[in-house]
């Protein structure tokens, strides 16, 4: 193996530092990224208690780049933070893109290991050889804006920066970790986890740059891919640089996903969607468009200037281009009709340094309640100090609800912390009727918010994902997207990929949790393949990690390191007592039916469960109990693991 790598071991009480190698064997069975990183969760949970409080010095916080990571090799710029969750008490893993991670491996490190808790809040610097812990004392309690600005002006405007803003460090417990001031790590809470090790930041510079196994091999397999890309139409590469995932919200308005006033609906009215399409975008934003990785052809990447904003309007003039997920959060779920609005709210997540998701799905429950009777002004005095009209749209409320869960300065703040199961349990006690039943959650925290009833293969993946309801897991591309052609390459028939359908769902959902594992592990953005092999086949990605290691896999061989990093996600959560009955959707998607389009009458009760067997039979886990079997496990070489599992009664023989 050609790289020359590290583990970096960072023990925040001890204030030790190690270096450790990656072997080769490590390599071949888990490539990088999310793979490696899982490994090395599972290998601190060995001599910890894995139910453990997630936010106790026990916990630990990895960060790992995919193997193709920081090549040039386009699209591979995806890190992964893993951990333990405060969201969902569950494995837990947050995303994102940007230089931070290709600067930690230019700097000689693929995986960063952080663990214990500093006395003080600290930040890590690491250039190349040299790693310290320093004071934080001037940034703790900054914003990630003005954190970014400070540590730059330290230590000069070449500095990749991760921080945590003051959300996680007040205790949200969905705080995001920031990387290059706007990639943001938003899900299941990896930021607060970062705070509660009093680890306001980690600052790299890396000059070592990567030895590579065969030079031009790889530039010969980074061509590939290129012309790959080239396969797909201009028209939808353009509309990717230039709009980025705004497009989606189009997208999912034609298949009638887009999850309305907290999924009541499932479809923005077509009189207020043109206020948040790419369209209004690009009438009303001055547009910049960057990549967030060397050699990526997309650039979705993007910042924009408000041309016509009024100075005494409570908006932010500029930013970077708001994301689907923020428009979906804020727009479509809370109906706030313009897009300058919900951008300013997705900058102020941003800066707060708090999942976007769950703020918004805990502003759309409070909307629904207050619809519902059920909160009134008296509520919002009590808690605010003055009384909120918290009646769908209410932009002036949206902005003074988003700050009360960033700043944790009142009893509003306070509610939501936990995110919004944790906040429906509360507001049960409070007001003693039930609420759950209104909230948008899956294993304690928000899923991802779109409308999942109708297209089977997404609510199936909803509730078995390994961290909480998560949209990057076993995504349903092939039914949403009618891929027939990738229906045929994986089960010999079409059907796989038939809308409206439950045929094959609970297969073609296994079989995406396998791939998006691997290209998690390679370190690949999900916009370059959906496990899209028609565009980008497996050999391509086969013959970039030999040239780049040295490392000969098979297209087999790689979907199986994949299949590891599952079912070691499977084992961890297994640890903590989570079964079949854990893998379930929140009551709207269960129990209610769509009202109108394509899907109208369809609810996941009536096939949530006929699909959870096709998927655990299909990853060769018991169907009755959801747990690894040894007989998978052995196929796979871990035996390791199953030895663990059957000791504490998880596993079956």
């Amino acid at each position: 193996m050609f790289i020359e790598n590290s583990i970096l071991r960072v023990d925040l009480t001890s204030q030790k530092v190690l270096k450790e190698p990656v072997s080769g064997k490590l390599r071949h069975l888990y490539l990088g990224g999310e793979g490696i990183n899982d490994w090395l969760l599972w290998q601190h949970f060995l001599g910890v208690d894995p139910r453990t409080d997630p936010l106790s010095p026990d916990n630990v916080l990895i960060a790992g780049l995919g193997v193709l990571g920081g090549t040039g090799f386009g699209g591979g710029s995806k890190m992964k933070w893993t951990f333990k969750s405060p969201t969902y008490h569950t494995f837990a893993d947050s995303t994102c893109g940007g230089f931070f991670g290709s600067m930690l491996r230019w700097a000689g490190y693929d995986h960063l290991v952080i663990s214990g808790k500093a006395s003080r809040p600290v930040y890590i610097r690491i250039e190349d050889d040299r790693v310290e812990i320093r004071d934080a004392g001037h940034i703790w309690g900054k914003d990630v804006v003005e954190t970014c600005h400070i540590l730059k002006k330290e230590l000069g405007e070449e500095v990749e920066i991760a921080c945590v803003g003051p959300a996680a460090e007040k205790g949200v417990t969905f705080g995001s970790i920031v990387a290059s001031g706007h990639r943001i790590s938003g899900r299941a809470g990896a930021g607060t986890v970062m705070a509660s090790k009093n680890l306001k930041a980690i600052v790299v510079h890396g000059t070592r740059g990567l030895k590579v196994y065969d030079p031009e091999g790889f530039l010969t397999a980074t061509a590939a891919l290129v012309e790959a890309q080239n396969k797909i139409s201009a028209r939808s590469r353009d509309g990717w640089k230039k709009y980025g995932t705004l497009l989606i919200t189009g997208f999912y308005q034609r298949l009638w996903v887009n999850a309305y006033r907290n999924n009541q609906e499932s479809r923005i009215p077509e009189e207020k969607y043109p206020k948040l399409s790419h369209r209004w975008y690009e009438e009303k934003m001055t547009q910049t468009h960057f990549s967030c990785s060397p050699g990526c052809l997309w650039a979705c990447g993007g910042g924009y200037h408000l041309k016509d904003a009024p100075e005494k309007e409570n908006i932010f003039r500029e930013g970077y281009k708001p994301e689907y997920v923020v428009i979906a959060s804020f727009g479509a779920m809370c109906d706030i009709e313009d897009l300058a609005q919900v951008a300013h709210l997705g900058e102020l997540c941003r800066r707060f340094g708090m999942d976007a998701l769950e703020a918004g799905a805990c502003l759309a429950f409070l909307f629904e309640l207050w619809q519902r009777g059920i909160l009134t002004e008296q509520d919002t005095r009590q808690w605010v100090g003055e009384p909120l009209q918290l009646n769908w749209g209410n932009y002036e409320t949206a902005v003074k609800v988003i700050t009360s869960l960033g700043r944790q300065d009142n009893e509003l703040g306070r509610i939501l912390r936990g995110g919004v199961y944790q906040a429906a349990l509360h507001l049960e006690e409070i007001k003693g009727v039930p609420v759950r039943q209104f909230a948008l959650y899956g294993k304690g925290g928000s899923p991802f918010i779109e409308e999942v009833r109708h297209t089977p293969s997404w609510a199936l993946n909803m509730a078995v994902s390994s961290r909480g309801a998560c949209h990057l897991r076993a995504y349903g591309t092939l039914d949403k997207v009618n891929r027939q052609d990738i229906s045929q390459y994986y089960f010999g028939t079409p059907e796989g990929a038939q809308p409206l359908s439950l045929k094959l769902k609970g297969a073609s959902s296994a079989v995406a949790d396998n791939h998006t594992a691997l290209m998690n592990s390679l370190g690949v953005c999900h916009f370059l393949n959906f496990y899209d092999v028609m565009v980008y086949p497996l050999e391509l990605f086969s013959k970039a990690v030999y040239t780049l290691t040295g490392i000969q896999l098979s297209p087999e061989e790689l979907i199986q390191a994949g299949e590891r990093t599952v079912n070691l996600e499977k084992a961890f959560n297994s640890r903590l007592g989570l079964r079949r009955q854990d893998d379930r959707l929140c009551h709207r998607w269960m129990e209610e039916e769509i009202s109108g389009g394509p899907g109208k009458g369809w609810k996941a009760k009536d096939y949530l469960e006929q699909l959870k067997d096709e998927y655990y039979a299909h990853h060769g886990w018991d169907i009755a109990t959801s747990l690894p079997t040894r007989l998978k496990l052995k196929e796979l070489g871990m035996d390791d693991v199953a030895e663990v599992l059957q000791r504490e009664g998880a596993l079956i023989e």
